[in-house]
């Protein structure tokens, strides 16, 4: 049986005090969100209105098929990351996520007698759970230090945590199965680290045979230290919190360099965690600027190039960037980043350029799309500016190509950059 969930989500303002009040409309609904969300400690309130990050808010719970004029149950939390309405336009819903006070224990206490059995099942279960394999995995995205034992230490990125182990992007190099490595955690909030020992247990391949990635099981008597555990639930309730309200979904069909173009403009900062045949990369920004960006060892704008070379894969956006990278990283502008490395993928002749880039023919001609060549403005320089001049007059590849004293392909490849930011539409 399908059960289709309703919540309808509402903002107040009452002497003062921020309230979120979170409707639902059926049993299903509360326990859909509880089991996905509040026993996590978070929950996504859709609303246009704007909060600044860490507000203290009070959460209430209302239970429209009981009493729909009562409050069932009232959450203090605070605001950690927020959706504006801008973005509504790249496909994400406005709002805001709420990270609670009260652990997951004195969640699911609070909540049993709303939900009847079912916070003491889920209790049950994630109990049965950690019998069996450690803990629930959550993805966490988080830099990681690994120390093996028999090579020097490296950097690697996180792709899911739980206190039975880590699985990691690999960068550089290959992690055999069967090797003992220390895995350094990091406190999201910046307390001291932790390091817990391990062995290699598995090796992700992507499509052409690299090892991607590579699973570690924890030494469980480290795990089960308080402290230790402690930092393993508190990286998995960012990850989970930075992922509420997020989007995700395929780009094949508008095109992963389309699709940052999107997010950049519409948000003030993010970052897009994309997936491609068993390779994970992710790309960050802030204020139309570039962070970051990193896949298979590479970053910055080889990362970009690569990324931009695959024709299909999937994405998930989240509505903020890694704080570390807000303070230490020289912002790029992104649409130049953007620009960059499409034309680097078009001189390379790369027979990964996905379908978005169009074919130009010798009788193509251009129309200007002039809100987007105003946004991208600063990044053009004097090439791009002195092609769009020429396509306003009307002329076409053939004739740009006997006017502008450079050779052929880097024209093409320079179109094909300006059509893939939207600036040149052919016809």
């Amino acid at each position: 049986m399908r059960i289709i969930v309703r919540c309808r989500r509402i903002v107040g303002r009452l002497a003062n005090q921020d309230i979120l009040q979170v409707r639902f409309e059926s049993p299903e609904a509360i326990r859909s969100e509880f089991e996905k969300n509040i026993v996590n400690r978070g929950i996504f309130v859709a609303t246009e209105v704007e909060f600044e990050i860490r507000k203290a808010v009070i959460v209430e719970i209302v239970l429209e098929y009981l009493d729909p004029s009562d409050v069932a149950l009232a959450l203090e939390g605070e605001i950690v990351h927020c959706i504006p309405k801008q973005m509504a336009s790249s496909g994400a819903t406005p709002g805001v996520a709420v990270q609670f006070d009260a652990n997951a224990a004195a969640l699911r206490e609070r909540f049993e007698s709303l939900l009847g059995q079912a916070a003491t099942e889920i209790g049950t279960a994630d109990s049965e759970g950690e019998r069996r394999r450690g803990s629930k995995r959550g993805s966490v995205r988080i830099p990681v230090r690994v120390m093996p034992a028999m090579s020097p230490p490296f950097e690697a990125t996180s792709r899911d945590l739980s206190v039975s182990g880590i699985l990691l992007s690999m960068k550089d190099g290959i992690l055999p199965i069967g090797e003992v490595v220390r895995i350094c955690l990091w406190h999201p909030s910046g307390e001291t680290s932790v390091e817990i020992d391990g062995q290699v247990v598995r090796q992700v391949p992507n499509k052409k045979g690299r090892i991607a990635a590579a699973a570690v099981a924890f030494d469980r008597n480290q795990t089960a230290d308080p402290r230790t555990r402690s930092v393993i639930e508190a990286l998995q309730e960012a990850g989970h919190q930075s992922r509420l309200g997020g989007i995700s979904g395929s780009f094949a069909d508008l095109g992963l360099a389309n699709m940052l173009r999107m997010f950049g403009a519409s948000a003030p900062q993010g970052t897009l965690v994309v997936e491609n045949d068993g390779d994970q990369g992710w790309v960050a920004f802030a204020d139309e600027n570039l962070l970051g960006a990193e896949v298979a060892g590479l970053s910055g704008h080889d990362a970009l190039v690569v990324m931009f070379g695959w024709g299909e894969g999937r994405f998930q956006f989240e509505a903020s960037a890694d704080p570390r990278l807000l303070e230490s990283v020289t912002p790029y502008p992104l649409a130049g980043a953007i620009l960059t490395a499409i034309c680097a993928l078009g001189e390379a002749g790369s027979d990964e350029i996905h379908d978005s880039v169009v074919a130009i023919s010798a009788s193509t001609t251009f129309e200007v799309d002039l809100e987007q060549e105003e946004m991208s403005r600063e990044d053009l320089g004097k090439a791009g500016e002195a092609i769009l001049e020429l396509v306003k007059a009307g002329m076409n590849f053939e004739r740009l190509c006997a006017v502008i004293p450079e050779p052929k392909d880097r024209i093409q490849s320079a179109l094909e950059g300006l059509v893939e930011l939207g600036v040149l539409v052919p016809r």
